[in-house]
C-alpha cells in the first residue's frame, strides 16, 4: 500500500505516469535485446529517482519572490532569485544551478532550492534551462553541451551588467543530469566559474575529455552523492572523481551516508564560503546606476534551437 501510494504521488508530481507509459508501450514492440534492456533500466533508475526523492524539493521557501527572465541574444529562460540583503554597493557571490533530467528536475525546482541559503548568504542564484540534461538515457551530447554553454555564458554575462556580482566567486553546481552541461561549462570556463559543486551527478567522461584548458585544475572541485543514490549516480560520481584526480585537479569527495538521491545544497554551499576569494566586483561600487527590467515572473517557454552543424562536433 505504501508502494503504491509514493509510486501515485510521484506520477502526478512529476507525470511520471506519462513517462511510463511511454516506456511499456516501446517494451511491447518488436525490438531487440538490446534496446527493451536500456528502456528497462531507464524505468528502474526513473522509478527510484521519484521513490527516492529525486523530484521533492524539502528545503525552506522564501517569501520573497523569484522571477523568470528570457536572456535577449539567445532567447534562453531562466530563473534568478536576488536576495533580500541585496545593495547595488556590495557585491554578491553567483551560483548557478543546472538542473537535470525533466520533469523530475527543472530549473524551477533548483530555484526553490536555493533560495534560503541565498539569503543566509547574500548570493545570487541562477538557474537556467538546459538541453542535455537527460541522465535516464543520455549521456551529455556535445552539440547540447554547446547549446547549453551558450546559454549559460550568455544568461551570467547579462546578470552581471544588471546585478554587481562578485566575480571572484561564482559557484556552477549540479543536481543529476545537470552535471553533463556542470562539468562541460565549468571545466572549460575557470575565468568565469571559481568553484564546481557535483551533487548526486551523472558524469560522461568522453564530453570533457581534452576539452578544458589546463588552468582549470587550479579551482576547486566538490564531488558528492548519498550512499542510497542508484547505482548509476554512484558508479558515475566515483568516475568524476577518479577522472578529474588523474587529471591534476585537487577534487573533494563526499559520501553522505543514508542519503538517497536527494537535494542537500547546504554541502556545497559549505564548500563555497570555505574557498571564498578576495572580492571583485563586477561594476563599480559607487556613483553608478543600474537599470534593470520590470519584473517578469510568468513562465513563457523556450523557442525551438536549430542545433544544425553543432551536431557535427558529437
Amino acid at each position: 500500500m505504501e508502494f503504491s501510494r509514493r509510486m501515485d504521488a510521484c506520477a502526478n508530481l512529476c507525470g511520471f505516469g506519462m513517462l511510463m507509459t511511454d516506456i511499456l508501450t516501446t517494451m511491447k514492440r518488436p525490438t531487440n535485446m538490446d534496446t527493451r534492456m536500456a528502456v528497462l533500466t531507464a524505468v528502474v533508475l526513473a522509478g527510484l529517482l521519484c521513490l527516492l526523492g529525486g523530484c521533492a524539493v524539502p528545503q525552506p521557501d522564501v517569501d520573497f519572490p523569484h522571477v523568470f527572465e528570457t536572456e535577449p541574444n539567445t532567447g534562453a529562460g531562466y530563473w534568478i532569485y536576488v536576495p533580500q540583503g541585496y545593495r547595488d554597493w556590495k557585491p554578491s557571490p553567483l551560483i548557478v544551478t543546472c538542473h537535470g533530467t525533466i520533469p523530475f528536475d527543472t530549473s524551477n525546482m533548483h530555484i526553490r532550492e536555493w533560495k534560503a541559503l541565498a539569503d543566509e548568504n547574500n548570493c545570487i542564484v541562477i538557474a537556467p534551462d538546459l538541453t542535455g540534461t537527460d541522465g535516464i538515457l543520455g549521456d551529455g551530447p556535445i552539440y547540447a553541451m554547446i547549446e547549453s554553454e551558450r546559454r549559460i555564458l550568455a544568461i551570467v554575462s547579462e546578470v552581471a551588467y544588471q546585478y554587481n556580482i562578485d566575480r571572484a566567486n561564482v559557484m556552477i553546481t549540479g543536481f543529476s543530469g545537470g552535471g553533463f552541461p556542470m562539468y562541460f561549462v565549468g571545466l572549460r570556463h575557470p575565468d568565469v566559474f571559481t568553484i564546481i559543486a557535483a551533487r548526486n551527478c551523472n558524469f560522461s567522461e568522453h564530453n570533457i575529455s581534452g576539452r578544458f584548458p589546463i588552468q582549470a585544475r587550479n579551482n576547486p572541485v566538490l564531488v558528492y552523492w548519498g550512499s542510497a543514490d542508484p547505482g548509476p549516480i554512484i558508479g558515475q560520481s566515483e568516475n568524476a572523481v577518479r577522472y578529474l584526480r588523474e587529471s591534476g585537479f585537487q577534487v573533494a569527495s563526499r559520501v553522505l551516508e543514508g542519503v538517497g538521491h536527494e537535494r542537500h545544497p547546504e554541502v556545497a554551499m559549505r564548500f563555497f564560503l570555505s574557498h571564498k576569494k578576495t572580492t571583485v566586483a563586477s561594476l563599480p561600487t559607487k556613483g553608478y546606476r543600474v537599470t534593470r527590467p520590470a519584473v517578469r515572473a510568468e513562465f513563457r517557454p523556450l523557442p525551438e534551437y536549430p542545433y544544425g552543424d553543432l551536431k557535427a562536433g558529437n
